[in-house]
């Protein structure tokens, strides 16, 4: 080959240019490493010989779910397994390039279908092996011993055609972010539901289990693939869609895809944080929100935490339906529930976390408004104060509605919320670069420790603030009045601490 064939490009309408860029990096830095090969099929091979038959027994069990156990329970994982893996596909785009793509070879007028096409075929595998597994568990767990054929390929395809239909949603909402908010409030409005539904059946009889052998198979069947022929068709307009797609919008997604992996490759969650600011934020905000920060008598940062509560509103359908977290497993044993409740109570108080941590990483801003740090952490206060207290008394308030805890708890839970929101504020202040650059040593390498002490941060403050809840849930007798003052004393006492004798720390990213 003569030098001038060799530096030739094709058209940079050609489909082939990804095929002459693959040839030149062959050609520059040689094909794939053989030693790197052997290293990931020992990889697989050792996660299969770890983790293979416990998966193989949550996903095809050896006998069904028994008959004294709510059959729903089943349905209702199951849905918020594919909710779930909706919300991944929607943080992540799901049409991304990698940024050498985005940089080069997007903004130049090459087939946009050509250069969308591995993350849509990766968005299919994905979609086909999450659903898969999900209504292969499905039916593992409801069909009757000894189990039809048709019932597996039964629930693996309707398991895919669900995960298809809900990776086509997540396309639709990042193509047209207009329609993407009133998606996001039906998944939340639909998860709340499946919890709800959940919490009632964990409580209720189940007389009449659910057992897919009283339907015919043959019928299933066959529903199923007309639903998969559906989704088929829709992912099939998608595709056929990819080359009028805007630019801006596979732009963002690219970055939120690189900003993901550079999280995990430096084991820095405070870049997922920054990253959830920039989202919230990037869009022209409307003067007439603005004038809920400026509103007489309602300090500035208060209005500002409420102004985002206003921005993440199809989000309180997620808390809400957490809530019932706690009444679900309560079977389980003491310590899980004390963990949901007060992981709960932190999470909702976290909601408005965005705003605390640009306060310690960018401090300017908080002095441009004249305001002391002590005004600045009491007003940072209020609004996670009452976010966590809401959730609280939900959720103590079910565990009491379902007779598993007497007493006035629902009171309990309103008195927590203070507390749970220092522990938040506590935690959004620092980030696992500050906290510590110890180098635990591993058998897989070196591991920092500011990771894992970022992992406690705050749960430690919440516990011992906590602790007349953590107390009354163990023991599980009733609860007395008097400690209703007790554990507001307490969250007091925690948010002084915090405004007046916690010292100034900044994030460094």
């Amino acid at each position: 080959m003569t030098v001038t064939e060799a530096t030739t490009v094709p058209s940079t309408g050609s489909p082939n240019i990804r095929r002459w860029i693959r040839q030149r990096q062959i050609a520059a830095n040689g094909r794939v490493d053989p030693a790197t090969v052997y290293s990931v099929i020992l990889a697989l091979g050792m996660a299969v010989a770890l983790v293979g038959q416990p998966i193989i027994a949550v996903v095809w069990p050896a006998a069904p779910t028994p008959d004294e156990e709510p059959s729903a329970l089943v349905l209702v994982g199951a849905g918020l397994l594919l909710l779930a893996f909706f919300g991944i596909l929607r943080q992540l785009g799901p049409m991304a390039v990698s940024r050498s793509d985005a940089t080069w070879l997007l903004t130049a007028p090459v087939s946009r279908r050509t250069l969308l096409g591995p993350a849509l075929a990766l968005s299919t595998m994905a979609a086909v092996l999450v659903g898969g597994v999900t209504g292969l568990a499905v039916v593992g767990h409801l069909a009757a011993r000894p189990a039809s054929l048709f019932w597996p390929l039964t629930g693996a395809i309707a398991g895919s055609a669900a995960a298809l239909g809900l990776a086509r949603a997540a396309l639709h909402c990042q193509r047209r972010p207009a329609s993407a908010r009133h998606i996001d409030l039906l998944g939340g409005v639909v998860a709340g539901t499946l919890v709800g539904v959940a919490a009632s059946a964990q409580l209720a009889d189940n007389p009449y289990p659910l057992r897919l052998g009283s339907f015919p198979a043959s019928g299933a069947l066959v529903l199923a693939c007309a639903a998969l022929v559906v989704a088929g068709i829709l992912w099939g307009t998608a595709r056929a869609g990819l080359d009028v797609w805007p630019t801006s919008r596979i732009v963002d997604a690219s970055a939120n895809a690189g900003v993901y992996a550079d999280a995990i490759y430096a084991v820095e969650p405070s870049f997922l944080t920054e990253l959830s600011t920039r989202r919230y934020w990037q869009r022209r905000t409307n003067i007439r929100t603005l004038g809920l920060i400026r509103r007489p008598g309602l300090p500035p940062l208060v209005g500002q935490d409420l102004l985002i509560v206003r921005r993440k509103a199809s989000r309180l359908w997620w808390l809400a339906g957490v809530a019932a977290a706690p009444t679900v497993t309560a079977d389980g044993p003491r310590w899980l529930l004390i963990t949901l409740v007060l992981v709960g109570a932190m999470a909702a108080a976290g909601f408005t976390s965005e705003s605390t941590h640009r306060d310690a990483a960018n401090p300017a801003l908080v002095r441009l408004l004249g305001l002391p740090e002590q005004q600045v952490r009491g007003q940072r206060l209020v609004v996670p104060g009452l976010l966590a207290a809401l959730w609280s008394g939900l959720a103590l308030g079910g565990l009491q509605a379902a007779g598993l805890l007497s007493g006035p708890w629902w009171a309990l839970g309103l008195a927590i919320g203070p507390a749970a929101a220092v522990a938040a504020l506590q935690r959004a202040r620092a980030s696992a670069a500050s906290i510590g650059n110890v180098l635990i040593e591993t058998p897989l390498g070196a591991f920092p420790a500011g990771m894992l002490l970022w992992l406690v941060n705050g749960l430690d403050v919440l516990a011992v603030l906590t602790l007349p809840v953590s107390i009354g849930i163990a023991t599980g007798t009733a609860l007395e009045w008097h400690l209703v003052p007790i554990q507001l004393a307490l969250s007091a006492l925690g948010c002084v601490l915090l405004i007046r004798w916690t010292p100034t720390r900044s994030i460094k990213p």
